[in-house]
This record gives structure tokens, sequence and C-alpha cells, in this order.
């Protein structure tokens, strides 16, 4: 049976607030910075921020926002030594880390503390990691947490000595920190000297993974081929090793990641821009998607996705080019695949003036949003590309969830971008001396299973001056979400 691709442009237009949601806000929180939203469970959600008197503090709210505690979280170090680095809310509890170097010893440490969920601290505390100077640790502390929260992966690499390799050393935990499931230190099978480590997670079972990206050799580079290629290796809970290569004749990967699925599942994922001709090479329209069983280790093999649409019919400047990156793949109930992108980019230029002085200047990139539907077989159904375009703005990027099949996206832009329908008609959000925050709004988009967009101002900040952080927020259910307006939280449930 032929299917029909829709690519979907048009939407309907709201300046009212949005009609598919509730959102609610809590009081105003005294801090020296910014609230860090750690998750909730049973109608109970919990934050942490630094107060005044450069003190943790612990709160809970409940589902109407309502704060219902409030106590200060102490460890048993010296304050001025050591270094809070976060914490995860799991089993009804916090789970702390703290990082301490004892300059004595030349040791580094990291501790975990636990908070209950009547946020009294226990005053023990116990070692996850430890590492000796000499062997030059990096990304020491460094962490990733299973998709169902039960394992938790403690990380560093020791740099290598001369031509040693370096050694990844890891420990996986079970939730509670008390059992240490997989453990060791390899060196990465990676023949080349040259590459970086790009990301480490843990699947539910306890296998850990490695996602590197290698640069050959130049006698291996051969014509309209890449310079590289991603390899994927897996540290196994059984002491087995498996590696996966990915790379495609003609084209670079633009983006890959693993992602996760249902039933203990990775997707491996991402773009690919072509290498021949000369408008292909400004464009990354084509995804490449494969399915990794965490039980078997077993990858399936990539699917190649034509996705059209994904760009303007004309893209004039290199620099207008922005590639794509993934940032949720939801599973439909009726078997297909949802997937969420939005253009990403990085852009770092060093000057050096006449005098010998060197500045570095960053521009980033956050632009289009991209909802693209497949079947269960993986054919592309609908493209639905919303044109967004956000350089160096002070609040960018999206943050997306599901409910009933429909996809939810909520992000900030200029409020006149309302009436904007193509790429022409979209005004720059850029960060700069004439930019104000009062311009803009907090929109949301609501898109079908079959591509059909309708897009919505929830509220605009000439009304309403709270302005929530869009990657400091966290999705904790499907459709329901906490806003993290810096000193003021807030519950956006979908209807």
């Amino acid at each position: 049976m032929k299917k029909t691709l829709q690519l979907v442009f048009l939407f309907t237009l709201f300046t009212a607030s949005a009609q598919d949601i509730n959102l609610r806000w809590a009081e105003k929180i005294k801090t020296k910075g910014q609230v860090s939203i750690l998750g909730g469970k049973n109608g109970l959600y919990y934050t942490t921020h630094v107060n005044n008197d450069n003190e943790l503090v612990g709160r809970t709210y409940d589902s109407n926002m309502s704060f219902t505690n409030e106590k200060v979280i102490n460890f048993n170090l010296d304050d001025k030594k050591y270094s809070y680095q976060g914490a995860y809310f799991l089993n009804n509890q916090i789970l702390h880390f703290i990082k301490d170097y004892k300059r004595k010893e030349d040791i580094s440490y990291l501790y975990s503390g636990i908070s209950d969920s009547k946020l009294v601290t226990s005053s023990t505390l116990n070692i996850l990691d430890e590492e000796i100077d000499d062997n030059n640790p990096r990304r020491f502390g460094e962490r990733s947490i299973s998709p169902d929260s039960t394992k938790i992966v403690i990380y560093h690499e020791n740099r290598g000595k001369k031509k040693d390799p370096d050694i990844l050393v890891y420990k996986v935990y079970n939730s509670s920190l008390t059992e240490v499931v997989n453990e060791g230190a390899a060196s990465l099978p990676i023949k080349s000297k040259n590459f970086i480590t790009e990301n480490i997670e843990v699947d539910n079972i306890g296998n850990v993974y490695i996602l590197a990206k290698v640069y050959k050799e130049m006698k291996e580079v051969a014509k309209d081929n890449s310079k590289y290629y991603y390899k994927l290796i897996v540290f196994a809970k059984d002491k087995s090793i498996k590696e996966f290569d990915f790379e495609y004749p003609d084209n670079d990967i633009s983006y890959i990641d693993i992602l996760p699925g249902k039933n203990d599942t990775f997707f491996c994922a991402g773009f690919l821009t072509n290498l021949k001709g000369r408008k292909e090479k400004m464009i990354s329209d084509e995804m490449f998607f494969a399915s990794l069983d965490c039980k078997t280790l077993t990858l399936s093999d990539s699917k190649m996705l034509k996705v059209p649409g994904l760009y303007p019919d004309e893209i004039k400047k290199v620099q207008d080019y922005v590639p794509y990156k993934i940032r949720n793949i939801f599973e439909r109930k009726d078997g297909g695949y949802t997937v969420v992108a939005e253009q990403y980019k990085l852009i770092v230029s060093t000057h050096t003036s006449a005098n010998g002085m060197t500045t570095t200047s960053y521009r980033y990139f956050y632009c289009d949003i991209a909802c693209i539907q497949t079947d269960e077989a993986l054919e592309v159904t609908s493209v639905t590309r919303m044109p967004k375009y956000q350089l160096n703005a002070s609040n960018p990027s999206i943050i997306s969830t599901v409910k009933n099949d429909k996809t939810y996206i909520i992000y900030e832009d200029l409020t006149k971008n309302i009436e904007a329908t193509d790429d022409k008609k979209t005004k720059r959000s850029t960060k700069s001396i004439f930019s104000s925050d009062s311009k803009n709004a907090l929109f949301l988009l609501t898109i079908e299973k079959n591509g059909e967009m309708r897009k919505e101002i929830i509220y605009d900040y000439k009304e309403s001056k709270i302005q929530p952080f869009i990657l400091g927020s966290r999705v904790i259910e499907d459709g329901l979400i906490l806003l993290n307006a810096n000193d003021q939280l807030g519950i956006l449930e979908i209807k």
C-alpha cells in the first residue's frame, strides 16, 4: 500500500492563552542563583537552591504548587573545600553528589549524601569514587542515570602518560548507591589516537555505553568520504565488550546520539550531511535510525530516512545552515515514532589583534523546530517544521512532552512571531543591547500524529514578568512539566 508523505507548514494561530493546559506558579524563592528541579512523586515535587546566606536549601511543593517544607541541607565536610555536584530524586529520597579534593593526600573524592522525603539529611557520607592526582584524572565525578532510574554510572578518565592510552574508570551502582553492579577500568578499543569521548550512558540492566568520535588518519580518508566516524562501545555487565561503528559513504554524521526507548531499548539515531555537490553540503535532510536491544546487545541495521522539508527551498549563506539535533523520540500507541528535533550549532571564533591580544567569541544557534512522524516500519509519514531563529538568545531551546499521541513543544520567542507562517516572516530573537524580554512570550506547539500543527501563546511577558528558563525546566511525566523561573517554580499540566 502506497503511503503519502505530508509536509505540514500550515497551522492555527491563537493570540489568547492556550486552552489545553493548566499552569500554576508557586511563591517566589529568595535565592542567590537558579533553582534546581530534582523531580517528584505522588504529587510532591523537590527542588534545591542556594539562599542569601550561601546555604543549600531543599524544598517540597504539592501538585497545587503550594510550598510544604523547607530545610537547610548540611554535609559533614569543610564548607570551603567541597564542591556540590547536584542531586537525583529516587525512591522517595534525594541522593546528593559532593566532590572534594584532599590537598595533603593529593586525592579527589566523590561522596554521596542522602536526604529523606522530609528533607532530613544523614550525617554519614559514602565514598563513591576516588583517584590520586598522579593519575591525572579528568571528568572526575561525572555521572549518568538509566532510563528507569534504577542504575547510576559514576566515571572518570585517567590520562595516559606519553604513548600510553587513556583509561576509563567506571562503577555502576543501584539506585540507593549501596551496591556496585558493574565496574571496570579499561582503555577504549580504538586504534586511532585521535578521538573524543562524547557520551557515556547506562541502561536499566547495568551495561555501560561509550559513544566516541574517531578521527581517521589522512591516508585512510577516501575521496568524498568523511574524515571521522563514530564508535559505540558497550562494557557489558557480564564483562563482555561490544563494538558498533557508524559510518555512511558520501556523508558526514552531523549529529548522533543514543536515546532511551521502551522495553530495554536504546535508539542510535542522527542526521547526515551529504559530502557531494554544493547545495547538498549545506543541509542535513537524511536520518539514520537503529535500535539496540540492551538484553542481547544486538544492533539492528540502520534504517535510512529521507526527511524533506527540514530547510527552506533556498539557503543562501553557509552561516545560515544549522544542523538538527534530536531532542526526543516518542513511541506512539500505533507502533510508529515521533521524532522531535531542533537546529543547534556552536561557532567558536578566535581573533588576535596587532598587539597580540587574543579574544574568543561564542555564537550559539538554536533555530527551527522539526517534528517527524513515522509508521511502525520507520517510513516517514509527515514532517512538520516551525521556523525559529535564536542566536545567543537569553532563553533558548525547547522542551517537549506527549499526551495521548499528541506532541507538545514549549519555547520562548518574540511575541510578534505568533503571526509568522514562514521563514521570511519570522523575526530573529537575538540578545543585544536593544533586545528586551518584555517583547517575548511563552509559546506552545501542539502537533497531531498526522502532522497538523497549532501554535499558541501561553502568555506574553507584558502580562507577567515570570520567565521560565527552558533549559532548566523538566518533564516529570507525560503531559506534566515543571517550569523553572529561577526564583519561582511552576507546574504546566496538559489536560
